[in-house]
């Protein structure tokens, strides 16, 4: 639940920004003095005095959410699909031939930050080929800048199954761990 900070400095009112992903819930405090609510809001439509203390909305990615006695006060609440993974079983690929640009991560905020990438490359007869850090020889984490979340790109240099996992951390303080992803490469 993220909280939104209203201030009012003579008649200008500003909500405070805040980026909250769509499973959240955003809530109001009401810190106006009495008079600036009581009686002068037409039809007294908070009810009577003192005006409510609080409102509380669930944001939804096509519409903001509305305070009564605050329509006409503006703000930004930035609403992003909540960080998670996707396509964790990436399109096969052949050695030596760049893949194409495949997504791993979805939702949050960036920038991203990644950490703990681990990997193995399994062979034949379920051997291990090679292991190590990052996600497997010749390839790499891709975070974008605009929101859409991470790819995974680059050209695969080993024969073998590629399993690979990595944590993410986006700019609202989420995160995202130990998800195994999975590339065959023949």
């Amino acid at each position: 639940m993220k909280q939104i900070q209203i201030t009012r400095d003579g008649g200008t009112v500003t909500f405070e920004t805040v980026s909250v992903d769509t499973t959240e819930n955003v809530f109001f405090v009401n810190l106006d003095p009495e008079d600036e609510h009581w009686p002068t809001i037409s039809a007294n439509k908070l009810g009577p005095f003192p005006s409510p203390p609080s409102s509380q909305c669930i944001p939804a990615a096509t519409y903001g959410c509305q305070i009564p006695g605050h329509q006409n006060e503006q703000g930004a609440i930035n609403i992003f699909d909540p960080l998670s993974e996707t396509n964790t079983t990436l399109q096969p690929a052949t050695q030596g031939q760049p893949i194409a640009d495949q997504q791993v991560v979805t939702g949050g905020m960036s920038p991203y930050q990644i950490s703990g990438e681990i990997f193995q490359v399994i062979g034949p007869g379920n051997t291990l080929i090679d292991s190590g850090s990052g996600i497997g020889p010749g390839l790499q984490l891709d975070p974008t800048s605009d929101n859409q979340g991470i790819l995974v790109k680059g050209t695969p240099t080993l024969l073998g199954t590629y399993n690979f996992t990595f944590e993410v951390d986006d700019a609202m303080g989420s995160n995202l761990q130990q998800v195994q992803y999975t590339l065959v490469v023949t």
